[in-house]
């Protein structure tokens, strides 16, 4: 049985999703299935969303069980236990690959082998290995994406924009020379991950100097106000134009991705909801970081 963790918001779930997946499709037959566990037990964000935006029915770990054993590995995971552990201790001889190193025991203490790889990488090889396999990672990598992008494009799509506010945002997009830019706040602060106005001003600097043209900037991000606030110190005034992005809070902030992806170039962030975006992007002319 082969076991990937789930959890984060919407782009961290979709890259562990397209990791699971991938195994699907390069072992024909096989199933990597998704450890749901943290979702029926938090609600961080906006909880589980793959299914919910966009469809997507992937093989969830809860579904290798009856409700009584489901409801045993629950309690015992609020006892602090983590899924490979309860396996382990019930007969299921497991071991885990970790791509945060010490940091999965963060979600997942696990007393067994642990065996690491390195972060961000694009190795294949580490989803051949034998047995029980537990994996603790985000693999945050294209490469996954791209080796069976018209797969992943096909089963992300995104659900048709109805409302008149996000319609007139796509028109203006699809009709200007339009480039979006991704401004990650929220716990990216608190987690000290969280760009500062100088690390944008580099972007935006490096994007003009290399395209020709006059560009429509549409701003994305989680605190717009801020944005606002410091757009001068960001040299948003060196656009043509520029459009602050708002509104898609408390669930829609997923249609912040979909016209993100509609853009003719994107300013790329250190996000995974943003990346996402830009793999999702069929204009492909998106400007990467």
């Amino acid at each position: 049985m082969k076991i990937q963790f789930l959890n984060g918001g919407l782009g961290n779930q979709a890259f562990q999703y397209i990791f699971a997946r991938y195994y699907a499709l390069s072992h024909p037959g096989e199933v990597m299935y998704l450890d749901d566990s943290y979702f029926a037990q938090n609600t961080v964000h906006n909880g589980y969303e793959l299914e919910k935006i966009f469809g997507i029915k992937a093989p969830m770990l809860s579904e290798c069980f009856s409700g009584d054993v489901w409801a045993f590995i629950l309690e015992e995971k609020k006892r602090g236990k983590s899924v490979p552990q309860i396996l382990g201790e019930n007969g299921i001889d497991i071991y885990m690959v970790s791509e945060v190193g010490e940091d999965h025991r963060r979600f997942n203490p696990f007393p067994g082998k642990v065996y690491s790889v390195q972060k961000e990488e694009y190795c294949p090889e580490v989803q051949n290995l034998p047995g029980n396999v537990y994996y603790h990672g985000y693999w945050i990598n294209i490469d996954w994406f791209m080796a069976y992008k018209d797969v992943f494009r096909r089963e992300f799509r995104f659900p048709e924009i109805t409302d008149e506010k996000n319609q007139e945002y796509a028109r203006q997009i699809r009709e200007s020379n339009s480039v979006s830019i991704h401004i990650r706040r929220g716990d990216f602060v608190s987690l000290g991950w969280a760009y500062d106005t100088s690390e944008y001003r580099k972007e935006v600097a490096k994007f003009l100097d290399k395209v020709l043209g006059k560009w429509h900037l549409f701003v994305f991000s989680d605190d717009i106000s801020w944005c606002r606030e410091h757009a001068g110190e960001m040299d948003f005034n060196r656009f043509a134009q520029v459009t602050y992005v708002e509104g898609n809070v408390q669930g829609r902030n997923y249609i912040d991705m979909c016209l993100m992806s509609k853009c003719k170039r994107m300013i790329v962030s250190n996000s995974t909801f943003c990346c996402l975006a830009a793999l999702l992007n069929t204009r492909r002319e998106w400007w990467a970081r």
